[in-house]
């Protein structure tokens, strides 16, 4: 097995254990929505849209009611996921580059900063509003559920708002709720 190969079931394995219930198929999905924004994405960022969550995976992740602030929280969950990742591409003997880059990316997951950076933030934000969206909305509520859409929204580039306004396969009430933070935040 390539060590490539080795780190993707890794990975898969290692988010299979989540107890979010969407966190395997959002993994996928991110993966999905980085290759229509990005073909050419390099094995480095492929690996992240697929590793960018796993801190979530781990039975202490960590949660943000224990932070000051959502950006804190979402800064500690990045770069501990980053950690996790290099301990598995380390084991799978993933060329150091690769390795390097891709933890790289995952702690930049949340905020962007580069190209790179960039396109996995919206493959992400992307994701949350194909995938997790449901799931979250019956887990936390209308009040939260659009408060964490304005936000997912306010980090979107215009190009990944221009495709969030295909997603059309939400119920009434959702499809409402992105409006809704859409108008909330002048987009």
């Amino acid at each position: 097995m390539d060590s490539l190969h080795c780190a993707r079931q890794r990975i898969r394995a290692f988010i299979a254990g989540s107890t979010v219930e969407e966190d395997p198929q959002h993994a996928e999905n991110t993966l999905q929505w980085l290759l229509r924004l990005r073909p050419d994405a390099g094995p480095a960022l492929q690996l992240a849209a697929l590793a960018h969550d796993i801190e979530r995976a781990t039975p202490d992740r960590y949660r943000r009611e224990h932070f000051d602030d959502y950006d804190s929280f979402k800064a500690a969950h990045a770069e501990r996921g980053a950690r996790l990742l290099h301990g598995i591409l380390q084991d799978c003997g993933v060329d150091e580059d690769i390795a390097r880059e891709a933890c790289r990316l995952v702690r930049l997951h949340e905020t962007g900063g580069d190209t790179d950076a960039d396109s996995l933030r919206d493959a992400d934000s992307l994701s949350y509003f194909d995938i997790n969206l449901p799931l979250y909305y019956q887990r936390e509520g209308h009040a939260e559920t659009l408060r964490r859409s304005r936000w997912g929204l306010r980090r979107l580039s215009p190009e990944a708002r221009a495709w969030l306004t295909r997603l059309q396969h939400h119920p009434p009430h959702l499809r409402r709720l992105i409006q809704q933070a859409m108008a909330d935040t002048n987009l």
